[in-house]
């Protein structure tokens, strides 16, 4: 990665990071979706097989948005040289991880409510 030293670069670059935020976290729930397949079917009275695809669920929505978050802080923003533009993209940074957390939770809800007798449709809980 160059320096970047102007406003025009760093605006390209939060453009670029929105982008990858919004990649990141369409990733992010197809890393939940897979992982809930993985996890089996819990058979007798009262099986709990959905709350641990639940906790896998939001552990993956915890850590995506954090990832992304340090990822652009500690690696991205060293290459920033000014400190007004560093701090332009320190902002675009927090929101564009907010956007990770919103593309996954809208996205994951969604495709829940759509899949809702599958595995991945049993993280929201007991379908009627």
């Amino acid at each position: 990665m160059k320096k970047i030293e102007s406003l025009k670069q760093v605006e390209a670059l939060i453009g670029e990071t929105y982008m990858y935020a919004l990649i990141i976290g369409i990733i992010a729930v197809v890393l939940a979706f897979i992982i809930a397949n993985l996890v089996k079917y819990q058979g007798g009275k009262n099986p709990t097989d959905h709350i641990t695809r639940r906790i896998w669920y939001i552990v993956i929505g915890i850590i995506a948005p954090i990832a992304f978050f340090l990822y652009n802080s500690l690696y991205v923003s060293n290459y920033i040289t000014k400190a007004p533009l560093q701090a332009k993209f320190s902002s675009a940074n927090l929101f564009a991880s907010l956007a990770v957390l919103g593309v996954f939770v809208v996205l994951g809800i969604l495709t829940m409510l759509f899949m809702r007798r599958s595995k991945w449709g049993s993280i929201l809980g007991k379908s009627k």
